[in-house]
C-alpha cells in the first residue's frame, strides 16, 4: 500500500515537473518566426517608414523578421480587419495610429474597439499642431493673430475636415469666438505649402514643418497646453496658447505606436514589451525618429491605454460640435 502510493506521488511529481517544463519551454520559445507588422496606410509614407524603423530594431531584439505589410484604404478597417483576425498569439502587431484608434470610431461604424481589442505595446511617434503665418507676415504674435481675426475672417489650412489639424482650427475658434474659411489641402505639409504660396492666411501644420520650410513660415503659438522640452527643438520660444492667454485650451492629440490583440498570453507581451524598450526607448532610437516626426515614449497597455482616453475626451466634444460624431 505504501509502494502503491509512492509511485502515484512520485508520478503526480513527474507529471507536474513536465507540465512546468513544457510551459516553460513554449514560453521561452517565443518568437519562433517570423513576426507581421501592418501598416493601415500605403508604402512609403511617414506611418510606413515608422514602421520599418521600429521593425527593423526590434527584428535585431528578438530574433526573428519582423516584416511589414501595407494594407491602406477603407478607412484603416481592411488592415485592422486582417490584424484582428489572426491569432492572438504575437506574431501580428498593428501600427496604430490617431485616425485607425480614435477619430474613426467616434464618426462612424467600425468592426472593432481599440480599448477592447487591441492591447497596446508602446506609443513612440507623437505629433503637435502649431498655428503658422508666413514667414514675412505682419503677425508676429497669438495676441495680434487674435485681434486680427477679430476684426475680419481668415482663411485658415488644414489637412482634412475631423483630421487633428482640423480639429485645433475648431478648438481654437471655439476658445476666442473665431469663425475661419476653411481650405482643406489633403496633407500637412500642403497645408503648409499652401500658406507660403499665399493661398490661406494662416495654417495649422506641425513641428517638423518648421524644420522643413525654416523661415518661410512663423510659428505663432504651439497648440498644446502640456509644455514639453522637445518643442524649443522646432519652434524656439513660441509659446503654448495657455501661456499667452491662461485659462485658454488648445490641445493635439496626434500618436502612434504598435500593438497585439487583445488576449496574448502575458508572457508574450511582456516579452514584446521589453524587447521593446531595448530597442527603441534610446537615444539612437529618438535621434533617428525625430529627424522624421517628434519622439514620446510611453509603453503598457495601461499607460498608453490611458493616452487613448484622453485621445476620446479631447476629441470627442469638437467632433459633436461639428455634426461628424457617428449617432
Amino acid at each position: 500500500m505504501i509502494c502503491r502510493k509512492l509511485v502515484r506521488s512520485v508520478v503526480l511529481a513527474l507529471a507536474v515537473a513536465a507540465c512546468w517544463v513544457g510551459q516553460t519551454a513554449a514560453q521561452d520559445s517565443y518568437p519562433s518566426k517570423p513576426i507581421t507588422m501592418i501598416v493601415t496606410f500605403a508604402a512609403g509614407g511617414t506611418s510606413d517608414i515608422l514602421a520599418r524603423l521600429a521593425a527593423d530594431r526590434l527584428e535585431k531584439e528578438l530574433g526573428v523578421p519582423v516584416n511589414v505589410v501595407n494594407i491602406p484604404g477603407g478607412a484603416h478597417i481592411p488592415g485592422i480587419m486582417n490584424f484582428l483576425n489572426r491569432p492572438a498569439d504575437g506574431y501580428a502587431l498593428l501600427r496604430w495610429t490617431t485616425p485607425s484608434t480614435i477619430i474613426n470610431p467616434l464618426i462612424r461604424d467600425v468592426p472593432y474597439e481599440p480599448l477592447e481589442q487591441f492591447e497596446p505595446l508602446f506609443m513612440d511617434a507623437t505629433g503637435v499642431n502649431v498655428l503658422y503665418v508666413r514667414g514675412d507676415s505682419a503677425i508676429r504674435t497669438l495676441e495680434q493673430f487674435v485681434k486680427a481675426a477679430k476684426e475680419r475672417t481668415m482663411t485658415i489650412g488644414v489637412n482634412n475636415i475631423g483630421a487633428p489639424p482640423h480639429l485645433s482650427a475648431v478648438q481654437l475658434g471655439q476658445e476666442f469666438g473665431l469663425e475661419f474659411k476653411t481650405l482643406t489641402m489633403k496633407t500637412v505639409p500642403q497645408s503648409v505649402t499652401g500658406l507660403i504660396g499665399g493661398q490661406v492666411d494662416v495654417a495649422v501644420g506641425q513641428l517638423a514643418q518648421k524644420l522643413a520650410f525654416g523661415d518661410e513660415i512663423h510659428a505663432l503659438a504651439v497648440l498644446d497646453n502640456h509644455r514639453q522640452d522637445y518643442f524649443d527643438n522646432y519652434v524656439p520660444g513660441t509659446p503654448t496658447v495657455g501661456e499667452v492667454f491662461p485659462g485658454k485650451n488648445a490641445q493635439t492629440w496626434i500618436n502612434a505606436g504598435v500593438a497585439v490583440k487583445a488576449g496574448t498570453p502575458r508572457h508574450i507581451v511582456d516579452r514584446l514589451v521589453e524587447a521593446s524598450e531595448k530597442a527603441l526607448n534610446n537615444e539612437e532610437y529618438k535621434k533617428v525618429m525625430n529627424e522624421r516626426t517628434t519622439f514620446r515614449w510611453i509603453s503598457g497597455a495601461e499607460a498608453v491605454g490611458a493616452e487613448f482616453r484622453a485621445g476620446v475626451a479631447l476629441y470627442k466634444p469638437l467632433l459633436d460640435s461639428l455634426g461628424l460624431l457617428k449617432k
